[in-house]
Formats: C-alpha cells, structure tokens, sequence
C-alpha cells in the first residue's frame, strides 16, 4: 500500500496546518499519513483540532483524539460550542431534529467552533501585512456517500476566510478505499475505539444521518442516551427521523431484532471497553 501523500504544491508553504481529528478511523488515517508524509517545517505549523461534541459524543474520544496527536509529537487542541449548549438543546430551541437538507448540527457543533479556533489562531501566529494562509485537513473520503465523492480536494472555504486569513480545504484521503484506511490505521499502531467493534463510524452517539441498523446497535450500546433523545422527542412533538423515531429504535434495540454492524474486527482489539453507565450520559 502507497502510504504517503501527495501534498499539493499550493499548499506546502501554509501559514498553519490544521488537522480535524474526530478520532473516527478516517481522521486517524489522514494523520499517520500526513505525520509521516510532510516535512518537518510543515509539522512543527501542524496544529490538530478536535471539536467536542459533548454529550452527543461517546466516551472517550476527546482523550483518544489527544492521544493519536501525541504519538506524534503534534500538538492537541480541543474547542466545543460554548455558549447555547449541545446537541439536544439545539433541538429544543428549533423543535426539530438536524436533517438531511438541514444538518444545523455540523454548523453549530462543527463548523461555527473551527472558525472560532482559526480567529484565535490568526491572532496567536501575529502575521502582519498580508492574509495568513490556514490549510485545514477533513478526513472526508468520497466512498462514503454520493455528496462527499463531488466536493473538491481542495477548495478555498470563503466562509471561513477574511481579511485577516485564507482559510483553504484539503481532503488528504479523498481517494482512499475503506481497507486502505484500516490498514493505514493498523500501521499507526494505534488501536481505533472500541464503537468499531460493534459500528463501521464514530459518529455521534445517536446520529439522524445514520442507518437504521446502526441506530439500532447504538441504542443498545447507549440505552441511556437513546432514553434521553426519546424524551426530548416527547418533548418536541418531532419523531427522530420522519420515518423513524427514538422510540422505534429503543423497542427495535430491546427486541435484539438487528445484529451488530460490524461483528468482527478484523483491524485487531481496541483501545478500551466502553463503560457501563446507568446514569445521564457524559462524552
């Protein structure tokens, strides 16, 4: 397997890099490639960013995040929404949940938090004279869905650039099949989380943009979260998915109607067990 990247010739004079590190697999991928591909100049204006999502993420990412930058010598950012709360409470303030043709889920969770953090890098690095130049890496592949195999490898992010910084997107692995990325992974050495032994993504906990089966796996993973998402949905009066609710999820999870997602794990033991909790769910 090819594991280097190219690094297009625009990009290899950045200001700063920054990589978006969910913890998820893709994310992991890019960074092994990106750590052991770039140049020791481009590393040291390597910063890696990962967006909290709180509640609405599993245990123990924030910390698996922290630890794939550290191994390699990177440095770790962590940046959440800080005022307006999380997932669920944006819920209730539009009293719906995210959709398909209105995710404000990634604009609020995501994207409003990174160009927050770009602002504060724009004034840390104190570049005078010119707009800084930020390359910020998404492990967005286009095997995962028809939307994602269009977007373009690289792209100036208008939204996020000022007089004061162009911001430009690179998706590093764009091209990279599913095994590749696994193999990437096990090359890291970096044991992925232990979501991946039941689910093929580490999303959010309870994600709308997910499949029935892996809600269902997920629900039966986390019956404290999908408890709390049903009441929420009470609450609104708005079902999950239009053709799915929480409720459906939680009965179909009781039932034991679906099989793990991904039963096997042929990309070796994961990092830690998931804890039992009987309380209110905490990322």
């Amino acid at each position: 397997m090819n594991t280097t990247l190219h690094i297009p010739p625009q990009l290899r004079d950045a200001d700063a890099y920054v990589l978006n590190n969910s913890a998820g697999k893709d994310s992991a991928a890019m960074l092994h490639l990106w750590a052991t591909t770039a140049t020791d100049a481009m590393l040291a204006r390597t910063v890696v960013l990962h967006l909290d999502l709180g509640d609405a993420e599993w245990p123990g990412v924030p910390a698996l995040a922290a630890q794939q930058a550290a191994t390699y010598g990177l440095p770790v950012e962590v940046r959440r929404r800080e005022r307006g709360g999380g997932l669920l409470d944006l819920v209730r303030d539009r009293g719906r949940w995210p959709g398909p043709s209105t995710p404000f889920c990634r604009s609020y969770l995501k994207r409003d938090v990174a160009r927050k953090f770009y602002t504060e890098l724009t004034g840390r690095l104190g570049v005078t004279g010119r707009p800084i130049q930020i390359v910020t890496e998404l492990g967005l592949r286009a095997a995962e869905s028809t939307v994602r195999s269009r977007r373009p490898t690289i792209a100036l992010d208008r939204g996020a650039s000022s007089g004061r910084r162009q911001v430009t997107t690179w998706l590093p692995i764009h091209q990279l099949s599913t095994d590749a990325v696994w193999k990437t992974v096990r090359a890291s050495g970096i044991p992925p989380h232990p979501v991946y032994q039941q689910l093929d993504r580490l999303s959010c906990r309870l994600c709308p943009f997910a499949g029935r089966r892996s809600l269902v796996t997920a629900a039966r993973m986390a019956p404290d979260t999908a408890l709390d998402y049903a009441l929420v949905e009470d609450e609104v009066g708005q079902p999950f998915r239009r053709d799915l609710s929480m409720a459906q999820i939680i009965e179909a999870a009781e039932r034991g109607d679906t099989e793990p997602v991904r039963p096997l794990r042929p990309y070796g033991a994961a990092l830690h067990t998931l804890p039992h909790r009987t309380e209110g769910c905490a990322a």
